[in-house]
């Protein structure tokens, strides 16, 4: 299984927080990583999004087609995320568009086994595989792209 995790990118500040809009700066960010997102990705390619107004525009920066989710929202844990994607269980790719810290908890637990603190920049994407050998799970992070590298 292949686990990409992407930060919606930067958002204008408010309130409700659930309403937050990209910024003309975060719409290029995620028109960039959408870019080369799609010369990536599988056909198949199972996207889960956070509910809120910023992460739904990131992810429509690459496609209409996604699940809404309550369970990659802003109040949300790691496993509650990695739970929902059956991760490392399930077969294919998912992108998941989520918020920090969870994303960094995410890629925190994957990489040492442990939930800590990792920054995930705004509109970045962080790719993980899962792959077995010899009955055992290695975890391989493939890339981590940031917005300003593209």
């Amino acid at each position: 299984m292949d686990l990409i995790l992407w930060r919606h990118a930067e958002a204008e500040d408010g309130i409700p927080d659930a309403t937050r809009e990209l910024t003309e700066k975060g719409l290029k960010q995620a028109q960039k990583m959408a870019k080369w997102l799609k010369t990536k990705l599988p056909q198949d390619t199972h996207i889960i999004v956070s509910p809120t107004r910023r992460t739904q525009q990131t992810a429509s920066a690459l496609t209409t087609r996604f699940e809404t989710s309550d369970q990659v929202g802003t109040d949300t844990t790691p496993h509650r995320i990695l739970n929902a994607i059956a991760w490392p269980e399930t077969d294919g790719t998912v992108l998941v568009v989520g918020h920090q810290p969870t994303l960094g908890r995410i890629a925190s637990l994957l990489l040492k086994g442990e939930e800590t603190d990792f920054s995930v920049r705004k509109g970045s994407v962080w790719w993980f595989s899962c792959k077995q050998r010899n009955e055992r799970e290695s975890i391989i992070l493939r890339a981590v792209i940031t917005p300003e590298i593209l």
